[in-house]
C-alpha cells in the first residue's frame, strides 16, 4: 500500500482494463469490434478479459483507484505470507524463509501490475500447491478437482489459463510415466490415473465455457505467436534485458543448487516444475512471477531433501537447520489482524475519508510518468471537440487517454492482437513520412507523444504543429494549420 499508489499504476492496461469493465457493465453486452482506436474502428476484437476487466470496474465504481490498489495489495500480501508459511511449515529457518520470500518478490515485482494478470499469479499458486501437496501425500486425489472450477473462472479472466494447463498437463503426463517406469510417483493404481487424466481433460475443456466460445482461445494464440511484442512491450522482454534481471538468476541458479542436492535421489515431478517456468522467464519477463512462485512452493517440499544444506548443519550451520519433520507440521497464523485492516480500508474508501495509507484519494499516479498536468487542456479540447475525434499518440498512453479523456479516439494502445505483427511494426518504424501519410489518411489534429520518442522528436521541429502544453512526460500538439 505504501509502494503501490506510484509503482502499481505504470502500466496503461490497468487504465483500459478498468474502462472496458465499465463498458460491459453499463452496456449489459461484451463486444465483438474496437470501438476505442480510430486507426481499427469497427474491426473485429474481443475482451478476452472481460471477466476481471467487470471486477475491475465494479471495484472503480466503488472505491476508484484506491480499491484497486487495496484488492491489489491484498492479493500480493496474502499470496507472498502464504508462501511463507509453506516455507516456515516444511522445517526452514524463520531467516532462510524471509530470505526466500524477499527473492521471490523481488524476482515477481517486474510485473506487479493492477491488471487482471494478478489473478494468474495467484491461480497459479493455489494449483501447484494442490499438485505438491497431492504429491506429498498430504491430500486424497479427490481434493484436486476443486482445480477444475478455478480454471473456469481463470479462463474468462486472463489468458494466463494456458500456462496452468500446461503445468498441469507436465505434472499428469509426469507421474503417469513415472508410474509405468515403476518409479516414486504419487498415482497409486491405474484406475487413479485415468482419473487424474480424466481431470486435465476437464480442464483443458474449461477454455471453451466462456461467452466468445473459440474465439477467446484464438486469441490468446494470436498474442503468442507474435514475434514483435518483444520488441515493443516491456512486459514481453526476455529477462536477462532487463536492468534487474540477474535477481531472476540467482533465485534460478539457487533452485538449481537445491534440486542437485537431492540427486542421486529420483526428484519429484514437481520439482521439476521450476525449471520449465525458469526457462520461460528467461524468454518473457512477464513469466519472472510465475517463476518465481512455483520455486518457492517447490522449495518448500525439496530443501529438507537436500544433501548439501545437510552437510553444512552437520558443520555447525543453523541457518539450515531443520526445524520441524520433513513435510512440516501444522503452523499457524492468525489472519485476524490483516482482516480487520482490510475491513478498516474498505470502509475508509467507500465513506470516502481522507486517510494516509488506507483512505481515499491515496493513489496518487506519478506525474513524472502520466501526463497528470496536461489533463485540463486535454478534457477542454475534449469537452469542444465530437466524439470519436482522433488523437495520434505512442503506444504507452493508449489507455491513459481511453480512461481519462474517453470521447477521443487513440491511434494505438497495448492491444497488440488487434493491431497485428505487421501494423505495430509500421509504428515502431515509422518515419517523418509515414505520420504524415498517417495524419493525411486519418485527418487528426491532436497527438500526445512521450517526450523523446521517434514521433514528438519529428512533432518538435514539423510545420503546423503547435506545442499546447509540454511537461516531463509527454507533450500535447495541436496542428494549428492544413499544409
Amino acid at each position: 500500500m505504501i509502494a503501490g499508489p506510484t509503482k502499481l499504476f505504470r502500466d496503461p492496461g490497468t487504465f483500459f482494463h478498468t474502462k472496458m469493465g465499465e463498458y460491459i457493465l453499463h452496456s449489459g453486452q461484451l463486444p465483438y469490434r474496437d470501438f476505442f482506436s480510430f486507426t481499427f474502428n469497427g474491426e473485429s476484437w474481443i475482451a478476452q478479459q472481460w471477466l476481471g476487466e467487470c471486477i475491475m470496474a465494479l471495484i472503480h465504481k466503488v472505491t476508484g483507484l484506491d480499491g484497486l490498489l487495496l484488492a491489489t495489495a491484498t492479493i500480493l500480501a496474502g499470496l507472498y505470507a502464504g508462501i511463507a508459511h509453506r516455507l516456515i511449515r516444511s522445517g526452514l529457518h524463520f531467516m532462510l524463509a524471509t530470505m526466500l520470500v524477499v527473492f521471490t518478490l523481488a524476482a515477481s515485482a517486474f510485473h506487479f501490475h493492477v491488471r487482471p494478470h494478478i489473478f494468474s499469479i495467484l491461480f497459479l499458486c493455489f494449483i501447484f500447491c494442490r499438485l505438491t501437496d497431492f504429491e506429498a501425500g498430504r491430500i486424497r486425489c479427490s481434493r484436486l478437482f476443486w482445480i477444475v472450477p478455478i480454471f473456469v473462472v481463470w479462463a474468462n479472466i486472463h489468458g494466463g489459463v494456458l500456462g496452468g494447463l500446461g503445468t498441469l498437463a507436465f505434472v499428469i503426463f509426469g507421474w503417469s510415466a513415472a508410474r509405468i517406469l515403476k518409479l516414486e510417483s504419487p498415482i497409486n493404481d491405474y484406475r487413479q490415473m485415468l482419473i487424474l487424466w480424466g481431470l486435465l481433460f476437464s480442464c483443458i475443456l474449461t477454455i471453451f465455457i466462456n461467452p466468445y466460445g473459440l474465439e477467446l482461445p484464438k486469441a490468446w494464440m494470436a498474442i503468442m505467436r507474435s514475434s514483435v511484442m518483444s520488441h515493443i512491450i516491456q512486459e514481453h522482454i526476455p529477462a536477462f534485458q532487463t536492468k534487474g534481471g540477474w535477481v531472476i538468476l540467482f533465485l534460478g541458479f539457487f533452485y538449481l543448487l537445491s534440486l542437485i542436492g537431492v540427486l542421486p535421489k529420483v526428484p519429484r515431478i514437481t520439482w521439476l516444475i521450476p525449471l520449465l517456468w525458469f526457462f520461460l522467464a528467461l524468454s518473457r519477463i512477464r513469466h519472472a512471477p510465475l517463476f518465481a512462485i512455483v520455486s518457492a512452493i517447490a522449495l518448500a517440499n525439496l530443501f529438507p531433501h537436500v544433501k548439501w544444506a545437510k552437510w553444512l548443519v552437520k558443520r555447525g550451520s543453523k541457518l539450515f537447520r531443520l526445524s520441524t519433520a520433513i513435510e512440516g507440521s501444522k503452523i499457524r497464523f492468525s489472519g485476524l489482524f490483516p482482516t480487520i485492516f482490510i475491513i478498516a480500508a474498505i470502509f475508509l474508501e467507500v465513506v470516502s475519508v481522507k486517510f494516509p495509507l488506507l483512505g481515499r484519494e491515496w493513489v496518487k499516479l506519478d506525474k513524472n510518468y502520466w501526463p497528470i498536468e496536461i489533463l485540463p487542456e486535454l478534457r477542454a479540447i475534449e469537452k469542444s471537440s465530437p466524439v470519436g475525434t482522433p488523437i495520434f499518440n505512442d503506444l504507452v498512453f493508449g489507455g491513459f487517454l481511453i480512461y481519462y479523456a474517453p470521447r477521443l479516439q487513440v491511434f494505438i494502445d497495448d492491444r497488440c492482437e488487434l493491431y497485428g505483427d505487421k501494423w505495430l511494426l509500421s509504428y515502431v518504424k515509422g518515419e517523418a513520412s509515414q505520420f504524415e501519410d498517417w495524419a493525411v489518411r486519418y485527418g487528426f489534429k491532436l497527438a500526445l507523444t512521450q517526450n523523446g520518442s521517434r514521433y514528438d522528436k519529428y512533432l518538435k521541429k514539423a510545420n503546423g504543429w503547435t506545442i499546447v502544453r509540454q511537461t516531463k512526460p509527454a507533450t500535447l500538439y495541436k496542428k494549428s494549420y492544413s499544409p
